[in-house]
């Protein structure tokens, strides 16, 4: 195998096993590791809107709505028309969605850190610089 092939297989295998325990986690609160990483970008951005979130996560707008949908269904987020264009909503955590936020982050903040405990933090800074270097 060539070490092309080697990283990618081995970052896939990375990705999947760390989406299943992410999912182990997100499970116990009715959402799966999709609605999680919008729910996130949602808070680390504050007020925003549908086409943002999209464009950042680099999903389909249908597939962004599904997961909104279902966020305000749980009222994790709201939902306020936009003051310039009525047609556009404007995203936002709820009290309820921040409160289940910092608790979920919690706790896969200690699921990353068991991750990693091998690596000492300069190794860390090292592996995120190569992968930020990795333009696709």
């Amino acid at each position: 195998m060539n070490p092309e092939q080697e990283f990618f297989d081995l970052y896939i295998n990375l990705y999947r096993s760390y989406i299943g325990k992410a999912n182990k986690i997100l499970s116990a609160y009715d959402l799966s590791s999709a609605q999680w990483q919008i729910l996130k970008d949602i808070a680390r951005h504050g007020e925003t809107t549908l086409v943002d979130v999209s464009r950042r996560r680099q999903i389909e707008k249908s597939t962004a709505n599904k997961v909104i949908t279902y966020l305000l269904e749980l009222d994790l987020i709201e939902s306020t028309p936009g003051t310039d264009d009525r047609r556009r909503k404007n995203l936002s955590m709820s009290a309820s969605g921040d409160r289940l936020f910092k608790e979920v982050r919690a706790r896969m903040t200690g699921m990353q850190r068991e991750i990693l405990e091998d690596f000492d933090s300069k190794e860390v800074d090292a592996m995120i610089k190569m992968l930020r270097r990795i333009n696709i």
